[in-house]
């Protein structure tokens, strides 16, 4: 082994050393966290915490300077807590007090100081099905400690890279309830209960596309539990059927089913129904949506769940369960289920034609959030082809969304359109008919150019050789002397850019030829295919449209030309007729005949001028004809 060797040997053993003492001395540095929650039936009450600061720590991190500790501890200290410090023979004790006057109250301040919703089930019941009570927690004690970690650090940078655990630990924990003291888990969770209550309870809600829901809401008790109460418990659950429910009773497998199910035209009044089934206030039921920035075509729907089932459940028998079914339109697709106070046991979904079903199993009793996506429709889509002339097109595209669409969506839809917006290219947003639309102008030179333009902004690029939406053709080619025309075959592919989304009222197209031009469809296969001067509109739900159109109007140039031709022609042999004597004399005669016959003066100047003009005329045209210049 060389002399480098053994230097790497060395460093190698004396940063292990180093490890070990330094984990060494933090574990039996560890400062512990005793707890003692007093509460009574109300849940007014207090909870106190302290924790022994030891003597070397205090030396290394304060200096042994208690004033100096004190100060920390009551800058740092949370506003719900109640902070102090105080010397003792073996260290500093750090002691916190949270007050609380009831559940809400310490929920609330137990959850600013944890930055999040804490997991605290409490149930105090006297009634037919149980008497007793049950607190459970999610959460311990350390966990509280956190703003005193973060203090250390900001103190002393040799904690910088410590954990809660690395620091704390949890101690003794006991409840106070109503006088009568506890111990327990630093998690805690304290029961005492007596029950005849039931095995399990399952909300089944049904959201309905109108906003409605459908509600069925079973009891399940095992045999024994109802011979025990008799007929009691059949009248008690009998009770809760709200006005308009039904009721309905079951044995099943050695258990007593119980149903319960109504109808609610709103959210309110489902809480309302849900709240006076249950025997509780507690129930909540939350629907919030948003749009996605990164897709504007689709929304997310974010329900929150907090179902009471604590009247009828007792959570310290093993077994009981609370199940929330929640169903859905099959347009929503499943995303995420999380529990908000850490009581979800399990969820689970499933699709089928006709719904999106989530199951989710808590105990006790949670608040959850389902996240579900689903696609935005857009109510209709309008396109116009507009030919000005051969070199001056215009393609207009208008997208509808309806008030709710657009409140979801209209921000990222319209940040998706600017962000296509080229060269030659007009973006205007407002409102028709209590619709939002917007509306994409798009100007080209030639048939290439607007193919060109429409499949770059449609599809967010464009490859020339490529082109996805492609317009062809312009003025005839064939010349036809009684009619001007042009001839479009326009293709257009929106499937790139609508993705997912429906058109939920169609696509509307609309080609508009220059104004005295008569519009028509060279082949149909559209619906609602309607033509009206030089305008011509149909209707498609198909995202990929392809329309053959033509726009006629009258040759002005042609017809005037093969006017002039028959005039001419018409009057050449009135003249020819009218001069035949004329030219009889001179074929008989020649020259004699001209010197004796006054050809260029009166009478018959007019009439061989005019059969001059009608001849060079007639001759003109005639070629113009032959060579279709017109």
């Amino acid at each position: 082994m060389g002399a480098k060797d053994k230097k790497k040997w060395f460093l190698a053993g004396m940063i292990c050393l180093m490890m070990w003492l330094l984990c060494g001395c933090m574990g039996n540095n560890k400062m512990s966290i005793d707890t003692t929650l007093e509460v009574n039936r109300k849940f007014k009450g207090q909870r106190e915490m302290s924790a022994v600061v030891s003597e070397s720590v205090f030396r290394q991190a304060f200096n042994s300077d208690l004033e100096e500790l004190q100060r920390m501890v009551t800058e740092r200290c949370p506003s719900t807590l109640l902070c102090s410090a105080e010397k003792l023979n073996n260290g500093v004790e750090i002691t916190m007090t949270l007050e609380f006057a009831s559940l809400s109250d310490y929920t609330n301040k137990i959850g600013q100081i944890l930055g999040k919703t804490p997991g605290i089930y409490y149930d105090t019941s006297n009634s037919i099905f149980k008497d007793g009570y049950m607190l459970q927690e999610n959460f311990t004690s350390q966990d509280l400690f956190g703003w005193l970690l973060d203090a250390l650090k900001d103190k002393n940078s040799e904690f910088g890279d410590m954990e809660l655990s690395d620091i704390f630990q949890n101690g003794d924990t006991k409840v106070i309830y109503d006088g009568e003291t506890i111990d327990t888990e630093a998690m805690i969770h304290v029961e005492k209960m007596e029950s005849h209550a039931f095995d399990s309870l399952s909300v089944e809600m049904t959201m309905n596309d109108d906003g409605s829901y459908k509600v069925a809401v079973n009891f399940i008790v095992n045999q024994d539990t109802y011979y025990d109460m008799g007929d009691d418990m059949d009248m008690a659950i009998k009770k809760l059927m709200p006005d308009g429910g039904v009721y309905d009773v079951n044995n099943v497998n050695e258990q007593r089913v119980y149903t319960i199910g109504f109808s609610a035209y709103n959210t309110e009044t489902l809480i309302s129904q849900l709240n006076s089934v249950l025997q509780t206030k507690n129930c909540e039921f939350e629907v919030a949506e948003t749009g996605d920035e990164s897709d504007p075509f689709r929304a997310h729907k974010e329900i929150t769940i907090y179902l009471d089932g604590s009247y009828f459940l007792d959570f310290a028998k093993e077994g009981t369960e609370l199940v929330y079914l929640l169903k859905t339109s099959s347009e929503y697709s499943f995303n995420d289920c999380q529990s908000v106070t850490g009581f979800l046991k399990n969820y689970s979904f499933d699709n089928d034609d006709k719904y999106t079903s989530v199951y989710m199993n808590v105990g006790p009793s949670d608040k959850v959030q389902i996240s579900l996506t689903y696609a935005i429709d857009i109510q209709k889509i309008e396109i116009g082809t507009n030919v000005n002339s051969e070199t001056a097109l215009e393609r207009t595209l208008s997208f509808f969304f309806d008030v709710e669409q657009a409140a979801l969506t209209g921000e990222n839809f319209e940040s998706k359109l600017r962000a296509r917006m080229d060269e030659g290219m007009t973006l205007e947003s407002g409102e028709t008919d209590g619709m939002k639309v917007y509306t994409v102008r798009i100007q080209a030179d030639s048939p290439e150019d607007l193919s060109l333009k429409t499949t770059k902004f449609l599809d967010g690029s464009a490859n020339e050789e490529e082109l996805t939406s492609i317009l062809t053709g312009g003025k005839s080619s064939k010349k036809q002397l009684k009619i001007r025309s042009y001839t479009y075959e326009d293709h257009i592919n929106l499937e790139k850019f609508l993705g997912s989304a429906v058109v939920s009222d169609g696509i509307v197209y609309r080609m508009e030829y220059p104004k005295g031009y008569v519009a028509a469809f060279e082949e149909g296969g559209h619906a609602d295919m309607v033509t009206e001067g030089n305008r011509l509109t149909c209707t498609t739900r198909d995202p990929v449209i392809n329309v053959q159109s033509r726009g006629e109007t009258t040759n002005v140039a042609g017809v005037t030309q093969l006017l002039l031709w028959w005039v001419s022609l018409i009057l050449t042999f009135v003249t020819l007729v009218l001069n035949l004597k004329h030219i009889a004399g001179y074929i008989r005669y020649r020259e004699k005949y001209l010197l004796k016959t006054d050809l260029f003066h009166g009478k018959n100047q007019i009439v061989l001028t005019i059969g001059v003009v009608s001849l060079t005329v007639f001759v003109f045209t005639s070629l113009r004809l032959i060579f279709r210049v017109y």
